[in-house]
């Protein structure tokens, strides 16, 4: 495998070359999913959302004798007369 040698190069032609190197943007685009999707779809959206956070509720709720009422509240628009 042969690796681009970028010595000699100026600042910005050497940032060029790294930019649009096809394996740059692959293994960024990579990365990107890795962190975008895993990161915080996977672990933040699923987890602690929908896992972790819903159960500290509830220890908090009881830790402090907290009740919620608004499940009980009718939400039914009534037509007015």
């Amino acid at each position: 495998m042969e690796h681009a040698d970028h010595s000699g190069l100026p600042f910005w032609q050497e940032v060029w070359t790294i930019f649009s190197d096809p394996a740059h943007i692959l293994a960024e685009l990579g990365w990107t999913i890795i962190q975008d999707v895993i990161l915080v779809w996977l672990l933040y959206g699923t987890l602690w959302k929908k896992v972790i956070l819903p159960k500290l509720h509830e220890k908090f709720d009881k830790e402090h004798a907290i009740e919620h009422h608004d499940h009980e509240v009718d939400y039914e628009v009534k037509p007015e007369k």
